[in-house]
């Protein structure tokens, strides 16, 4: 299981939420510093430590450098694109480690955001019912799909037909169940909460077991460079 931006960002605004929330019960504080601000100030540190604790792989420093910008551009009263703050990101991430460009999960993250970015840039107003609220869903899960299929294809030769369903199935799972059940079993010692943690865990890998079993789109390996014979001197 990858820790995904998702995560990060839900903890970071977990964090937030609460010191903001505290922040504004407090008047010496509230007059002090605002408490949107104070909110905004520990999600980054939320996000850092979270990041940090999860091995600060690319995903994870793309939503970090992601939540820094976008916080950056709030405290100071602007108004940032989405697009040029996942560009920003970028550029954070190649200056902080160049090689990750070799990495598989470099080119599969960004390109799923950017996918996701565009995909949503197309959308007016909020989803009322839940056809609209499952079409736009849907959306998601068919970009992000698209988007990664051309690198999966070159760097594993390899494409599981059955991922969009796994996808659409195991993220939610996993962000809203799970993790939040690990966090806050973290937080709380009472032994129930990790037990129905595991337990949802265990149900949600029997199925991914399952989708395993279904067939694999397996593309033919990127030809290595062709060389031309050495001459030997005779026509």
């Amino acid at each position: 299981m990858s820790i995904s931006g998702l995560h990060v960002t839900m903890v970071a605004a977990m964090l937030g939420w609460l010191v903001s929330f505290g922040w504004r019960r407090v008047p010496a504080l509230a007059l002090r510093w605002p408490a949107q601000k104070a909110g905004l100030a520990a999600g980054i540190v939320a996000a850092l430590i979270y990041s940090l604790l999860a091995g600060f792989a690319v995903p994870a420093q793309r939503t970090l450098y992601m939540l820094m910008v976008a916080a950056a551009a709030m405290l100071s009263g602007r108004i940032v694109a989405a697009s040029r703050i996942l560009a920003l990101a970028l550029l954070v991430v190649l200056i902080w480690d160049p090689w990750s460009v070799l990495a598989a999960g470099f080119w599969l993250s960004f390109g799923a955001v950017g996918a996701l970015l565009y995909v949503g840039s197309a959308r007016v107003g909020e989803a009322v019912g839940w056809r609209d609220k499952l079409h736009g869903w849907g959306v998601v899960q068919w970009a992000a799909t698209l988007a990664s299929l051309p690198i999966l294809l070159l760097v594993f030769q390899q494409f599981s037909l059955v991922s969009p369903l796994a996808n659409a199935v195991a993220i939610p799972v996993v962000s809203f169940i799970v993790t939040p059940l690990a966090l806050l079993g973290a937080l709380i010692p009472w032994w129930p909460i990790l037990a129905l943690a595991h337990r949802v865990l265990a149900w949600l890998m029997l199925f991914l077991d399952y989708c395993a079993t279904w067939p694999v789109w397996v593309a033919p390996a990127v030809p290595k460079r062709v060389t031309m014979p050495e001459w030997n001197g005779y026509a």
